[in-house]
């Protein structure tokens, strides 16, 4: 086994509804990520998966969804009807289930965002034994999460496959692979 790890970042805003410290306020920060995939096999060419693919796809995907977005809790009502209103672009957690009660901690969106890069590419890549190992995500320069499979309960997996698995498989679909060794057609 061998694992790759490619870093980015995304800038969201959110809050963790019926926190009695300072997190209860609407703020945002600046994300930085570590998506680390493991791999059994490597293609002739000298990988399993060029570092471009899970840019293109991966984190793709994070900046599309999440960056400059708003990641909230589905109980939150308010600031869904203002980042609606505004349009503005948001993301409702749904570890509990589509429009259950989910903060947008940085334990849950490292969660959500695992499960997403599941759907993005372990599929896709089985014929190189591809699976997301695990997502690190910094949500200041001191704190950060760390999520892999065993971090995920089955109902939490199973609520959120129902909820968005449809969308994200759709854009994996859209995104398909490409092929960097040129020696194939």
């Amino acid at each position: 086994m061998q694992y790759i790890t490619r870093k980015g970042n995304f800038d969201s805003g959110h809050r963790v509804m019926n926190e009695r410290m300072k997190c209860f306020n609407t703020h945002g920060h600046t994300y930085i990520f570590e998506l680390t995939f493991s791999f059994e096999s490597m293609e002739q060419i000298g990988y399993a998966i060029d570092f471009k693919e899970i840019k293109r796809v991966g984190c793709q995907w994070i900046d599309d969804i999440l960056d400059h977005g708003m990641i909230l809790n589905p109980h939150d009502k308010k600031l869904i009807d203002v980042t609606t209103d505004l349009g503005g672009k948001k993301w409702l957690m749904s570890l509990n289930g589509k429009g259950n009660y989910c903060n947008p901690s940085v334990e849950n969106i490292t969660k959500e965002v695992f499960l997403a890069m599941q759907i993005l590419f372990d599929e896709q890549y089985q014929n190189v034994g591809l699976k997301i190992h695990n997502i690190k995500i910094w949500e200041t320069p001191n704190c950060c999460s760390t999520c892999n499979k065993d971090s995920i309960s089955k109902s939490e997996k199973d609520n959120f496959y129902k909820a968005n698995f449809e969308m994200i498989d759709k854009y994996a679909k859209q995104k398909g692979i490409t092929e960097y060794d040129d020696r194939k057609n």
